[in-house]
């Protein structure tokens, strides 16, 4: 018998059950969201894309992501056997702590209620200039040309794409695009 499989079968597996319940959960609500997405018309009578058919992507997407964490949880290695160079401390201490930023978090949690009041007000590109503007300028204190130039390329480019591509209206609010 191989010296490292016999070292292996005595290491006892730990597995992360309070992530991978929480991934269960996210789970089941993909699954609720994805259920009601199917009830929806993905077509309409015209020949556009229907209201089911966005939620019915973002559906089935979401569970193939959960299910994949969830799979990449169970069969990961244990700690103690993992090997730990320099790149993966490295990798490790590069991981963002999400509670460090709270001033951020709740700007841009402010500048996305924002977008979304002001989308059926000024429109769809307009309020996206202002949302991605706004944030990346906050962001991104040393590229401001950049924050300039992304802001008002991406949402542009979307809200054409959605409403040439994809024949999907989006509100023109008050510029005449499109």
């Amino acid at each position: 018998m191989n010296v490292a499989m016999a070292k292996a079968d005595k290491v006892k597996r730990h597995i992360d059950w309070p992530k991978l319940t929480f991934l269960g959960l996210i789970l089941l609500g993909f699954a609720f969201y994805t259920e009601i997405a199917m009830g929806m018309e993905w077509r309409t009578v015209a020949g556009r894309i229907g209201p089911g058919y966005f939620p019915r992507l973002l559906g089935f997407l979401a569970i193939a992501i959960t299910v994949v964490a969830m799979v990449r949880e169970l069969v990961r290695r244990p700690a103690a056997d993992a090997p730990v160079d320099a790149a993966e401390a490295a990798e490790e201490a590069a991981e963002p702590d999400l509670g460090r930023h709270p001033v951020a978090l709740l700007g841009f949690v402010f500048a996305a209620a924002a977008f979304v009041g002001l989308f059926g007000i000024l429109g769809a590109a307009l309020s996206g200039i202002l949302f991605l503007g706004a944030t990346l300028w906050s962001l991104d204190r040393e590229h401001h040309l950049r924050a300039v130039i992304v802001a008002i390329a991406v949402p542009v480019l979307l809200y054409l794409a959605f409403e040439s591509g994809l024949n999907v209206g989006l509100p023109q609010g008050i510029l005449p695009i499109g």
